[in-house]
């Protein structure tokens, strides 16, 4: 991955395009994490791909593609919310979701999307994006110690909200 970073940063336009194409799930995931209309999650992953585009030559250590294109992902998703504040969304009929996002079993994206943003945010960028603890707390902008109680929290609220879920099912 790090030659087609070096590769996108000359200008070589396949190398940027195979490295969208090897993180698109990342940024999807990332960007439902944090909104829940998937009209918004692709507007923020499209604007995050552009942004990418333009800023390749800000990369300082191609290593660290990965977590860079999701703080990119992250800041397009935070500027979405700023522009949309005050807005009241239309109640539209709930999307069908990615094909791509059909890995997960329903129960653990219902419960996903039970949990609030920050819990939400910090699972899915450990758990599905594989990022480790380190990457997650530059990210985030906190320190290592910050990220690993508030993904010890996701875990308890996302174990005791699974639990209820089932109790209720009668599983």
């Amino acid at each position: 991955m790090e030659r087609w970073v070096k590769k996108a940063q000359n200008g070589d336009r396949d190398a940027f395009l195979r490295l969208m194409q090897a993180n698109e799930l990342a940024m999807y995931r990332v960007a439902k994490s944090i909104l829940h209309n998937e009209v918004d999650v692709e507007d923020a992953v499209q604007e995050a791909i552009c942004r990418a585009f333009y800023k390749m030559d800000t990369i300082r250590q191609p290593k660290f593609f990965k977590t860079w294109m999701t703080r990119v992902v992250i800041n397009c998703c935070y500027d979405l919310l700023r522009q949309q504040k005050g807005l009241v969304p239309l109640e539209l009929l709930p999307e069908e979701g990615r094909e791509d996002d059909r890995e997960l079993s329903l129960d653990v994206r219902q419960t996903l999307e039970a949990l609030g943003e920050n819990d939400r945010l910090i699972l899915t960028l450990y758990y599905l994006n594989d990022l480790p603890v380190k990457q997650i707390a530059q990210l985030l902008s906190i320190t290592e110690g910050a990220a690993k109680m508030r993904l010890s929290h996701g875990r308890k609220k996302f174990k005791e909200i699974f639990q209820a879920r089932e109790q209720e099912a009668g599983i």
